[in-house]
């Protein structure tokens, strides 16, 4: 009995060590490699680049849709950048590095606007009820991240500008959010001077406060193609619970609480639906819908 015990024993103390015992915890083993998605926008159409733009990380790269600007790109664990580079036809190359958190897992890094030049979007956020500066709030514009100072200072370097077109750039959406308060909206509505534009004050409203949000929205819609003057509702069943209408370039904005939506936009003898899904009420999301 003695000699079959210690053989299988041993083998007991084998399997731990090499399967559930060798994690040192039992945590999650994190991906060798993620995905990272996104668009590649161009700051004076609104549309991706032609001749197409490399997005680049480390070794990797991928060339990103001439009509969308869209990338896939499969990067290692915990990288914090890519670099964008457009060769126009004429004029110098545009090179711009975006800076982003540790992605661990597949993530989605939205809009990526470049250039011809660039410029700081500065601002202040501060308590809509008390006017108080709100500190550690994070700020995004165009692919740019940043983070409110004890003041409540904001400031975004490398924004994509352009001195000759700038009608994209004036509808770029910006938000601002922390813990506590429904996220908020802001539009770099000014020229650049001296290579700053000032949005000024963005008021967060406390979560729990009696007053709704300002406009534009935590929902953002984007009706194609040709969706201007789109009309959008958000639906529960067969209940519209709001209703907007989208701008000359297809995007539509609303408050939406926590909970399941159909986001429909009809123009004409067309339309179009998509589902939503809120799970908080400062949660933001876009939908893309197409009018068929």
């Amino acid at each position: 009995m003695r000699h079959g015990v210690l053989p299988w024993f041993v083998l007991f103390v084998l399997l731990l060590a090499l399967g559930c015992g060798g994690g040192g915890g039992g945590g999650i083993a994190t991906p060798d490699t993620v995905n990272l998605v996104g668009n590649v926008v161009w700051i004076e159409t609104g549309e991706g680049t032609n001749p197409a733009s490399t997005v680049r990380s480390g070794s990797v790269s991928t060339a990103a849709g001439v009509s969308d600007g869209f990338f896939s790109l499969d990067v290692p664990s915990g990288t914090t950048s890519v670099t964008v580079t457009y060769t126009p036809a004429s004029g110098p190359p545009v090179v711009q590095t975006f800076t982003f958190a540790a992605a661990v897992s597949d993530t989605d890094l939205g809009e990526l606007f470049i250039g011809p030049s660039t410029v700081t979007v500065r601002g202040r956020a501060v308590d809509s009820s008390t006017g108080s500066p709100v500190a550690a709030a994070s700020v995004s514009l165009a692919g740019r991240n940043a983070v409110s100072g004890a003041d409540g200072s904001f400031n975004l370097t490398g924004v994509a500008y352009s001195n000759t077109v700038q009608s994209i750039f004036h509808s770029l959406q910006g938000t601002v959010g922390k813990t506590g308060y429904f996220n908020q909206f802001f539009a770099p509505t000014a020229a650049a001077v001296g290579g700053v534009v000032d949005v000024g004050d963005v008021s967060l409203t406390p979560q729990g406060s009696d007053d709704t949000p300002p406009p534009p929205g935590n929902v953002s819609v984007t009706v194609t193609p040709t969706g201007g003057g789109a009309t959008v509702q958000a639906l529960v069943g067969a209940t519209v619970v709001r209703t907007a209408t989208s701008d000359g370039n297809g995007l539509a904005r609303l408050w939406l609480p926590a909970g399941s939506y159909t986001i429909k936009a009809t123009l004409g003898g067309k339309s179009g639906s998509a589902p939503l899904v809120l799970t908080a009420s400062n949660q933001t999301a876009n939908v893309n819908v197409t009018l068929q």
